[in-house]
């Protein structure tokens, strides 16, 4: 039997969570890893909705239009309504398609995803792998083998299976090369911002994906990788990752490991290896701060290599907040790194976050973290225990909403706030309107097209308003 296999990647479903897609668009790089373990006489395609200004609409004609044997879902706790939508229509207009569903929810919290007329079977972990299984299980005409891998929801096993924990990464995940070429690469970009006084000729450039690792040691209490990774942290050879950038005709990588610079004696070779080569791309990546104090050396190198833009995670600058997210990191260390990779001429990403129990006096102490850590891009999180944890059970009696994985998208505040909600999301907007004045493009007057300054002006403004509106998404008994 010669499959035709459709991946999926789900449109966002809250209008703040669209608005946030206009700005930063990267390629389904899971979809395209999963599609790389499809091979001939087999069939595959990446359908993304993200891309889509109708996604139901054009999910509905490729479904009709490819006829696809087996379609595959992934996403987010946030996009797991949408996918149900999705799986909901596959089963209406082909009801002897095979469906499953997987990514970060599915792994998560399999017990939420226990719908046999909407989906065949749930995968945790590792997709790439699975779908290999699951091919061969379908061309020798085999019942999928149930596993805490791969858990066929109609099975009386299924809540035994699912009561596990995520099983372990595979190696087949992080070795197995995306398929780029199935989706339209002009359509994924990132903002960059160019260095002082340059004159750029987009502030929007095309982008490509690459991983050279996966998982994370660190135990951050916001963060679900650690859960997912069952604590291992698997890196890819250093020579493959320099040769997959060097063939890729983007200017522009942005790294997607869980923590890039775990291992900062490899990542000081790939460095060196991307000069000796000669390679000229320009890079976005993760770091942590305390990483950055102790290795100010390895950022130069990588400034040279073609290091951008640093995105890190500070979180706060108050000792006691880092504490209780067990960050591992101290306000003084964000300080100094901040004040390393300014030196570097490095641009920052520096994302803050905010606690549900927040008021005026706090939210103030994050607007003067602002002040002190401009210029940088900004971004700020709403801190919400991460579905599938000991603390996301423990907390479903306080929460606000009644599907609290749909709001679990870091914007969204899942547990009560201690202002009105009205008025906590108009402190939230506010933060986001002084740290969009203080971007490294103004503060460095890096000459812009007029095209993409207002573009970013006229999409700051309704992502601002939106993000000001956002208590609207919720029941209006707690605004």
């Amino acid at each position: 039997m010669n499959l035709k296999v459709l991946l999926v990647r789900p449109n966002a479903f809250l209008p703040t969570s669209q608005w946030l897609q206009s700005m930063l668009r990267l390629e389904p790089y899971a979809q395209e890893l999963i599609a790389g373990a499809v091979h001939p006489p087999h069939d595959v395609r990446i359908c993304d909705l993200a891309v889509e200004d109708k996604p139901i609409d054009a999910f509905k004609r490729v479904l009709q239009g490819y006829q696809p044997n087996l379609v595959g879902f992934g996403g987010f706790s946030s996009q797991f309504r949408t996918n149900c939508e999705l799986a909901a229509i596959t089963k209406e207009l082909l009801p002897n398609t095979i469906t499953c569903l997987g990514g970060v929810h599915a792994s998560s919290l399999p017990t939420d995803c226990k719908y046999p007329e909407l989906f065949d079977f749930i995968v945790r972990g590792d997709g790439v792998s699975a779908m290999k299984v699951v091919i061969a299980a379908i061309e020798k005409n085999e019942s999928l083998p149930e596993s805490d891998w791969i858990l066929p929801t109609a099975s009386p096993n299924f809540d035994k299976l699912a009561m596990k924990s995520p099983p372990a990464l595979h190696l087949d995940g992080i070795n197995t090369k995306p398929r780029r070429e199935l989706v339209d690469m002009s359509k994924y970009f990132c903002i960059c911002y160019g260095q002082q006084g340059e004159k750029i000729d987009t502030l929007f450039p095309e982008i490509a994906c690459v991983r050279t690792s996966v998982g994370c040691p660190n135990r951050c209490s916001f963060c679900v990788v650690h859960f997912l990774a069952k604590g291992k942290y698997l890196q890819r050879d250093v020579e493959d990752v320099v040769e997959e950038i060097a063939f890729l005709p983007q200017k522009y990588i942005y790294f997607v490991d869980d923590e890039t610079f775990i291992n900062t004696k490899r990542m000081q070779r790939i460095a060196e290896m991307l000069l000796e080569r000669g390679i000229k791309k320009k890079y976005i990546s993760w770091a942590r701060s305390d990483t950055v104090c102790k290795h100010p050396e390895l950022f130069d190198l990588w400034k040279k290599a073609g290091l951008e833009l640093v995105y890190i995670g500070f979180e706060s600058l108050e000792d006691e907040n880092l504490n209780s997210y067990n960050k591992k990191a101290t306000a003084s260390q964000n300080r100094e790194a901040r004040e390393i990779l300014r030196k570097l001429n490095l641009n920052i990403h520096a994302a803050l976050m905010v606690n549900p129990d927040f008021e005026e006096k706090d939210f103030l102490t994050v607007q003067r973290a602002i002040k002190e850590m401009a210029p940088a891009e900004f971004a700020f999180t709403v801190y919400s225990p991460p579905p599938g944890t000991q603390e996301f059970e423990e907390s479903r009696d306080k929460f606000i909403c009644d599907d609290p994985c749909l709001y679990y998208d870091c914007l969204h505040t899942i547990l009560p706030t201690k202002l009105p909600l009205k008025k906590f999301y108009r402190y939230f907007s506010i933060l986001y309107a002084l740290g969009a004045a203080r971007i490294p493009a103004k503060v460095n007057k890096v000459k812009l097209p007029l095209r993409d300054h207002i573009k970013f002006v006229l999409g700051g403004m309704k992502f601002g308003w939106q993000m000001y509106r956002m208590y609207r998404e919720y029941d209006r008994k707690y605004w």
